[in-house]
């Protein structure tokens, strides 16, 4: 797909949602009945440098792409120097594999699929909320909620005022579930550690899900063409190919403030230097490794060059890809320990 087709689609996507009276009704009935939810206490913005610096995590944010098939054992591999973050869309999966995510964002306001998404067992599971949810979803939250002051011209201008008055700043999302969680993660959480799931935005079949068929309001009528990062004939939509495109921008606007790996294997990555393709094992292994040295550091008073020498594989044979990870690693150490 080139730009032109791209726009194109845009328009044709942004003429329809335009004329999707319903849903612009949904969003702002759903907002008005929210309002009594919202308080300085359980706004986004208390979540702010949670995992910066000293405190820092890698943060794991799980799609719900066919990808996720794949990978989702591979996540047992986790250990406390993670914290995930999983859209509502592949809650339930995680679960069953018996992995539990520390947050779930949910943007949508539909009274489909939403409330069955979010009706699980989760008393110790963190909802990331915008403020456009539907209430019913909201009841059937048993854990904490964190909400999203999450704004559009479709939502009255007063209930606007006040909702921004409780929850503080809206949020810079671009349109999707997992770009908002990047934002949450890097922007408001302050990790410099992301490693993306299951965010191929790209599919073989007519659908995008790991686990499931499209729901009804997320039925694809239009498949466009596309190479994904490994030269493979693949297709997306219109809006799929935006969030990758808003993500890769994200990630280059940051540059080497942050360390980003996508696992995923579709178009996340292809026009983006700043983020490192690998399988989620050896991301795991790569990350875990450099935040034991830096654990190691902070409670040794040698140079960093002796502890590399001490601590570091002693393995001349594994070619280059032990010099790939080797050299990434340094470059996070250095970022690790602030300097």
């Amino acid at each position: 797909m080139n730009i032109h087709q791209w726009r194109t689609h845009i328009k044709k996507f942004n003429s329809a949602f335009e004329d999707n009276k319903s849903i612009q009704k949904e969003w702002d009935d759903n907002a008005r009945a929210n309002l009594p939810r919202f308080s300085k206490e359980n706004s986004i913005w208390n979540l702010e440098f949670k995992y910066y610096r000293e405190n820092e995590k890698a943060i794991v944010l799980v799609g719900s792409s066919p990808r996720l098939e794949e990978d989702v054992n591979k996540l047992k591999e986790l250990d406390d120097n993670f914290r995930i973050i999983c859209a509502n869309s592949s809650l339930k999966y995680l679960l069953r594999h018996g992995i539990k995510p520390h947050y779930v964002v949910c943007l949508d306001s539909d009274h489909i699929d939403i409330p069955q998404h979010l009706d699980c067992d989760n008393e110790d599971i963190a909802l990331l909320a915008s403020a456009i949810v539907c209430p019913e979803a909201l009841d059937k939250w048993k854990g904490p909620i964190w909400y999203m002051a999450y704004t559009s011209k479709y939502i009255d201008k007063n209930v606007k005022k006040k909702m921004k008055r409780r929850l503080g700043k809206t949020l810079v999302s671009g349109g999707n579930s997992m770009t908002t969680a990047f934002f949450v993660a890097s922007g408001i959480m302050q990790a410099r550690t992301i490693m993306f799931v299951a965010h191929e935005y790209c599919f073989d079949k007519k659908n995008y899900y790991a686990d499931k068929t499209a729901a009804k309001q997320e039925k694809i009528n239009t498949v466009l063409s596309v190479i994904d990062v490994n030269k493979k004939q693949r297709y997306t939509q219109s809006s799929l190919y935006s969030y990758a495109i808003w993500t890769e921008k994200a990630l280059n606007d940051l540059g080497p403030a942050g360390f980003f790996i996508d696992t995923s294997f579709g178009l996340l990555g292809k026009d983006c230097q700043n983020i490192h393709l690998m399988e989620l094992s050896e991301a795991i292994k790569l990350v875990k490794r450099a935040f034991y040295t830096k654990s190691v550091l902070n409670k040794s008073k040698k140079t960093k060059q002796q502890i590399l020498k001490e601590i570091l594989p002693k393995d001349e044979n594994k070619g280059e890809v032990f010099r790939y990870n080797l050299y990434e690693q340094q470059k996070r150490l250095l970022r690790l320990r602030g300097s």
